[in-house]
């Protein structure tokens, strides 16, 4: 009987310490998972910068690819302009050379070529004269000429730093004068041949000097090219709100 009852003593404490474990491996089994979860973790972590890595260096290789495909199309433009700019040039010089006599017409620092305000214009006085509308003629005949033809014309109305006096009356300012003066030589090119749509006038007034102090040189109208260049289209119109 007592060997009965320490055999159920045993078992019993052997049935109570086996229960007694149980939330201990539970933990146990708890902190392995959470384990395992930071070691995947800490290993996708890895893999995300050895990636983020991998793309940085991708755009880092894009990005010199990019630049260098623009240091190109810099020098493209720029070798392009640079035979705009020549041939411009060539064709301003061809047209300085279109005078009676083969007498060579200045080109300004402004690249325009310059018609003399006393031999086109009377002192004060806007409208084109008989000797500039002669001086003309060859210019114009030249300018219709199919090397010119994708050209824009620019009429630039120039004058003295005088202040206006005694036609006060018909021209507000030097700018006033010089804007009929380019208006009248457009309103001649136009009525010798030369498309309307090609031309347009400018007033500097005497901003633009030739000459410093030289009032009878910085009285003048330029003609002036400009290579054709194509509308940008417009932008499309919002919805009207409602």
């Amino acid at each position: 009987m007592k060997h009965l009852t320490l055999i159920a003593a045993t078992l019993f404490l052997c049935a109570t310490g086996c229960s007694s474990t149980e939330p201990l491996e539970e933990r146990i089994r708890e902190l392995n998972w959470q384990l395992d979860s930071a070691e995947q973790a800490t290993e996708q972590a890895n893999v995300d910068k050895r990636l983020a890595q991998r793309e940085l260096e991708i755009a880092k290789g894009d990005a010199r690819a990019n630049k260098e495909k623009l240091a190109l199309a810099y020098d493209a433009l720029r070798e392009a302009r640079t035979k705009l700019d020549e041939r411009l040039q060539e064709r301003l010089s061809q047209l300085s050379e279109a005078q009676d006599g083969g007498e060579k017409l200045e080109i300004s620092q402004y690249g325009g070529i310059v018609l003399k305000g006393e031999v086109f214009f009377r002192p004060g006085r806007h409208e084109l004269t008989s000797a500039g509308q002669k001086a003309l003629q060859p210019l114009v005949s030249k300018l219709q000429e199919e090397q010119y033809a994708s050209y824009e014309i620019e009429v630039a109305g120039h004058s003295d730093s005088d202040p206006i006096r005694r036609t006060k009356s018909r021209y507000r300012d030097n700018w006033d004068l010089a804007a009929m003066r380019a208006n009248s030589v457009r309103r001649y090119l136009i009525e010798k041949g030369i498309e309307n749509e090609r031309l347009f006038t400018s007033s500097w007034g005497f901003l633009h000097p030739i000459e410093a102090g030289n009032k009878s040189r910085n009285r003048r109208v330029e003609i002036m090219l400009r290579k054709k260049t194509e509308a940008m289209p417009a932008s499309a119109k919002k919805a009207d709100s409602k």
